[in-house]
């Protein structure tokens, strides 16, 4: 027979200060992606229609870029009400 009692809960880990900075480091991350993935096909689409991407077609692949891992960096987030 155990001694030990189920129904009495047991208490959880307690948490480090490196588990919370990088809970928010994630947080501010995932928040800041998110964000910039809203105007980034706008500025990509300027570029576009500017002639930008022709002269400088490194930088538009990289505008196109950033704003494909600013989608996948922010699809986690969820804004706070």
């Amino acid at each position: 027979m155990s001694t030990l009692d189920p129904s009495i809960p047991r208490p959880s880990a307690p948490t480090t200060n490196v588990d919370t900075l990088v809970g928010t480091a994630q947080t501010v991350v995932s928040g800041a992606a998110f964000w910039a993935s809203i105007p980034l096909p706008l500025v990509v689409l300027a570029t576009l229609l500017s002639g930008f991407a022709t002269a400088a077609p490194f930088a538009f692949i990289g505008l196109v870029l950033l704003n494909v891992c600013c989608a996948a960096l922010g699809h986690s987030y969820t804004p706070a009400k």
